[in-house]
């Protein structure tokens, strides 16, 4: 006999037992020896094994009989769950253990460092249009009148710029549809970004710092390169855990409203990768030098923007938390400014110019 808890499945009382094996049949009776019950051998369903965790024999009619673990004689259900008690013994190794634990934590960090990154690149490739538009437009709901004001740009200054915006844009094919906005914003100073859906923001503090339409154009070229590449969208997604990506793999679009509700504090306390920066100054050199303007330009505008942040002269400027100024986007910009004076002067040569 083994002492077991028995469970009747019409109630939650627990009642004591002991359980013993009568050729084909299973018999338990009551610690008091009042009541006994019995059900044929082969009706019952164990559970599998698990270390640490009761035995579960159930019966037909929903009740069930719970035996400690290491009290269930070996010859009862031998054959069952053979994966189970490979585990079972498996599980009283500790090198084992320490094994599954260290095969877990590499699971992990291959999860987090490449499979998540991996499944929010292709959702944010293959998210409608029309989601993303939706998303943008709530984000930007929630940033104006809170981060966002209206903007105090000269209604001339605004048209020009806009004018300078259409005709860049105009000069890129394949370019999706993207407007630009201009607001007002202390707590973000000179900044600028794209958001999901073609709005690209741009702050009244940057438009007076940058010193000329080229420089307006490089920041300009910078974020349409964030905005072709969905870049926002997939550094929220990547910092969005798991559990978000996985919904909207599995066509759970609802989900896309966590992931819109983050941007507001991605622009606030994040920043991109270097990846993507580097991805979008690459894409703003090449469109600037597709449409004949030096990439120098660029390096004029991270030049204004370190003059309009001069309390993080000395320290890795950002502008929108997202965008870190240094030497090597610099020095990279200054190459690219050199191959396109060189393949100018090739073309002129050519033309007899």
């Amino acid at each position: 006999m083994v002492p077991a808890i028995y469970f009747d499945g019409r109630s939650t009382h627990a009642t004591r037992v002991d359980a013993w094996r009568d050729g084909d049949t299973l018999r338990w009776r009551g610690a008091d020896g009042t009541q006994e019950w019995s059900a044929p051998w082969i009706t019952i369903e164990p559970s599998a094994r698990v270390t640490g965790v009761p035995f579960t024999l159930h019966v037909r009619d929903g009740g069930h009989l719970q035996i400690d673990h290491d009290a269930l004689p070996a010859d009862w259900f031998p054959r069952h769950h053979l994966i189970e008690r490979v585990v079972d013994r498996l599980e009283r190794r500790w090198t084992v253990a320490l094994a599954g634990i260290a095969v877990v934590v590499a699971s992990l960090f291959v999860l987090f460092e490449f499979g998540l990154p991996w499944a929010a690149d292709r959702v944010s490739a293959h998210l409608p249009r029309a989601v993303e538009q939706a998303m943008g437009k709530q984000s930007l709901d929630a940033l104006e009148g809170r981060l966002l004001m209206p903007t105090a740009l000269p209604a001339e200054r605004q048209s020009h710029l806009q004018a300078v915006f259409r005709h860049f844009v105009g000069g890129m094919p394949g370019v999706p549809g993207v407007r630009l906005a201009f607001y007002g914003s202390k707590a973000l100073g000179a900044n600028a970004f794209a958001l999901p859906g073609g709005t690209i923001v741009f702050t009244d503090a940057l438009a007076e710092a940058v010193p000329d339409d080229d420089a307006f154009i490089a920041v300009m070229a910078h974020e349409l390169g964030h905005q072709a590449n969905h870049h926002m969208l997939r550094q929220v997604l990547r910092s969005s855990g798991v559990l978000i990506v996985a919904s909207m793999l599995m066509g759970d679009v609802t989900s896309m409203g966590g992931v819109a509700a983050g941007i507001p504090m991605f622009l606030v306390d994040s920043h991109y990768s270097r990846g993507f920066e580097e991805d979008a100054d690459r894409f703003a050199f090449r469109a600037l030098a597709s449409q004949g303007i030096d990439p120098e330009a660029f390096v004029h505008a991270m030049q204004a923007l370190e003059r309009a942040h001069p309390e993080l002269k000395g320290q890795e400027l950002r502008y929108a938390s997202s965008h870190p100024l240094t030497d090597e986007r610099i020095a990279r910009a200054h190459e690219a400014s050199l191959q396109f004076r060189a393949a100018k002067a090739t073309a002129d040569a050519r033309a007899g110019r």
